[in-house]
Order: C-alpha cells, then sequence, then structure tokens
C-alpha cells in the first residue's frame, strides 16, 4: 500500500525546503608573500622540490639565494634532534662503494652514488651546506661534489699543471670551505710531504663561485697524517698533522683560515699511548672522543675553545661490548661498532636508539657523516642516474 501524503509528508515550497545550497569555493584567501616563504622555508626539500611546480612564483621563491640561505638555518635549528646520518661502506661481495641515508624514524635507503663505479678507491668529505666531495684517494684526482637531498653532482676538473705524484709526496688530502662574506663553497687539495720535509705543502684552492682552481701561497711546514679534514666547524676545516720544532716531532692541529686563506698550528689534546680518540662536532664546536680500548670504558668527551683550548665537557659509559666508534653526531648521539653491526647510542639513557647496519657492509668499512640538507647546487651539477 502505498503511503498516504499529509502535511508533513512531500515536498514544501519556500525559503525553507530541502533544496541543497550551491557552495561557490572561493580562493580569495591573501597571505604576504613573506609568510608563504616563512612557511615554506620550515619544509623538507624533498617536498620543497615538488611545490616548485605549483606555480612560477614558488618556483622563482624557492630557487632563490636568500630563500636557500634561510631554509638551510631552519633546517639546521629544527635538525638538532633528530640527525640525519649519510653512511659510506663497502659491499662484502662486489666491494662496490654504497651510500646510505639514514632519517629517523624512517628506514636506511640506499643512495644513487655519483662516482665512477670503476674506480676502486673512495672517500668522503664534508658536508658544508649540505654539500658532500667524493675523491678518488691517494691522489684525489678524481673530485665530484655532490648534494644527497638534491640528486644532484658535479664532477670538478683539475688543473693542468699539477705536481708530479711521488717523489717526496705521500698523498692528496682533501677538505671544504665555506667563505660566508663571498657565499663560496671552497674545495682545498693538499699535496702532503713526508715527515721529514723542510718545505711547505704545495695547496689548490677550486671556488664554486668562479668554477676554477688556483694555487694558494701556504708557509706552514707540516705532516698532514689523513687523506681528508678532521672535521668542519662553521666552514672552517681542520687537519691533524706532525710538526717538528726545536723540542722535536708532536702532533698538531692544522686549521685553515677562511678569510685570509692561510694556514695555522693549534695545540692537539695531550692523550696516554693506548688512548683511542675520534674527532667530532660538538654544538659547533670541534670536539673529540677519548676511551681505553677495554671492554667497559668510560668515553671523555672534550670541548676545544679558542682561546681556552681544551677542556673537559662530559664523561659518558660505560660502553660495553663495543669494538669501534664510528662517530658522534652533533647532538650527542655516538655511533659504535660490534659484533651484531653499528648501532647509535644514547649516552645520555645508555640505550641503543636504533641499528644502523648496512646489509653486506664489509666490517669496519663505516664512514659516517652528520648530514644536513640543502637546496644549495653548484653550477654545472647535473641529476644522479641511477
Amino acid at each position: 500500500m502505498a503511503p498516504t501524503k499529509g502535511k508533513g509528508n512531500g515536498k514544501r515550497k519556500g525559503k525553507g525546503n530541502s533544496k541543497k545550497t550551491k557552495c561557490k569555493a572561493t580562493s580569495d584567501v591573501y597571505l604576504p608573500k613573506e609568510i608563504i616563504s616563512n612557511i615554506l622555508s620550515c619544509l623538507p626539500v624533498k617536498t620543497l622540490l615538488r611545490f616548485r611546480c605549483v606555480c612560477k612564483k614558488w618556483r622563482k621563491l624557492i630557487s632563490k639565494p636568500n630563500f636557500i640561505a634561510s631554509h638551510f638555518r631552519r633546517s639546521s635549528s629544527l635538525q638538532q634532534c633528530g640527525s640525519s646520518i649519510l653512511i659510506h661502506t663497502r659491499h662484502a661481495e662486489s666491494f662496490a662503494h654504497v651510500l646510505s641515508m639514514y632519517n629517523p624514524p624512517e628506514s636506511i635507503v640506499e643512495l644513487d652514488n655519483p662516482f665512477p663505479r670503476f674506480l676502486p678507491s673512495m672517500s668522503i668529505v664534508g658536508p658544508v651546506s649540505g654539500i658532500v666531495c667524493l675523491f678518488e684517494p691517494p691522489w684525489g684526482d678524481v673530485v665530484t661534489l655532490w648534494n644527497p637531498a638534491m640528486r644532484r653532482s658535479r664532477r670538478v676538473p683539475l688543473l693542468e699543471n699539477i705536481p708530479l705524484m711521488g717523489g717526496g709526496y705521500c698523498w692528496v688530502s682533501i677538505g671544504l670551505a665555506f667563505d660566508y662574506e663571498e657565499n663560496d663553497l671552497l674545495i682545498l687539495r693538499i699535496f702532503c710531504l713526508g715527515p721529514d720535509a723542510t718545505d711547505p705543502n704545495p695547496v689548490e684552492l677550486y671556488s664554486t663561485k668562479n668554477l676554477r682552481w688556483k694555487k694558494l701561497k701556504n708557509e706552514l711546514v707540516c705532516h698532514i697524517v689523513s687523506c681528508t679534514s678532521i672535521a668542519i666547524i662553521k666552514g672552517v676545516p681542520y687537519w691533524l698533522a706532525f710538526a717538528t720544532d726545536e723540542i722535536g716531532s708532536h702532533m698538531v692541529l692544522v686549521r685553515f683560515d677562511v678569510g685570509r686563506k692561510v694556514f695555522a698550528k693549534l695545540p692537539m689534546l695531550g692523550t696516554r699511548e693506548k688512548t683511542k680518540q675520534n674527532f667530532v662536532v660538538i654544538e659547533n664546536c670541534l670536539g673529540m672522543l677519548t676511551w681505553e680500548e677495554r671492554d667497559n670504558s668510560y668515553v671523555d668527551v672534550w670541548v676545544m675553545d679558542d682561546e681556552d683550548g681544551w677542556s673537559k665537557k662530559c664523561k659518558v659509559g660505560p660502553l660495553f661490548g663495543f669494538d669501534r666508534i664510528v662517530g658522534c653526531l652533533r647532538n650527542g648521539d655516538i655511533v659504535a661498532e660490534n659484533e651484531y653491526g653499528v648501532l647509535l647510542y644514547d649516552p645520555v639513557t645508555s640505550s641503543v636508539k636504533a641499528k644502523l647496519s648496512v646489509d653486506y657492509a664489509i666490517k669496519n668499512s663505516y664512514v659516517i657523516l652528520d648530514y644536513l640538507e640543502s637546496l644549495v647546487q653548484i653550477e654545472g651539477m647535473t641529476f644522479v642516474k641511477k
């Protein structure tokens, strides 16, 4: 039986009818460009690369040097608690150089390596403003600048007239620096002489602003002991070296003065003979971890001040079951290796925060860099192919 119609049934005409009202979507909301810029500068690089396609204004804004600098400053402050870690390892079967990134709380992701795969050796130094330098030791005759976040790289051509390799030279040591007055990322290429040398090390400096090398006058005589700088603090690289004076040969730190373009010696922290050490960056200062090689060792954390020299900041531990300390992040977390792999260790809570092991990586091949992503690009950079 069909329902009967009454007063309460059927459609009623008038203002109160149930006909759907059309809603007009509006885009009249206006935000000043300063607010838009502030919001965008807080976003990760991957998101900003997508947002460049939103409109021409955003693409132009995201590419401006002032915005890139502002974004990097905000990235630095936002990532103090959860650092990204760039990991360099060797594959156990193919011996290939593997580059990976750990962005907490995500898992480790293997990156496309821009360095020529046919070369047997590769070292990594940096980062400075999100850029790292890949090069072939011991002579540094293949140099590549790479922005992992942007997935772009550039091969750096070398000078035609370079010092003859061998014949007194031990190796070439590479460092990165940043000239904030000129807004210029610099590559330093130091031709390291033997420990008995009495002449200064020849030095070449590459400007990414001018895209050319020049020979740098150097008067400092020392024997640099590694193929990379040990740390980079606010764009200033440091090396560990032997220097000889009237007292004899002893360890010193060598710092590059970016403004004056000269090298200077600094005192080295004295340690006992069997003490292990690792140079780190702690709160934008040069730091050093020292420990004795035993199962339940404590780690002393030292920080160097330009005026007061070295001072002990704290002692952490004891650390149990670690074979090697790989490094330390700027938030204080320690990366250490044991028989089970590489672990991220919180010295405050004495707990393991994450496992950083890469599949099929050779033991003791791990090199870790505390990485800050950026939008910085060097002229001539191209997209890294898989």
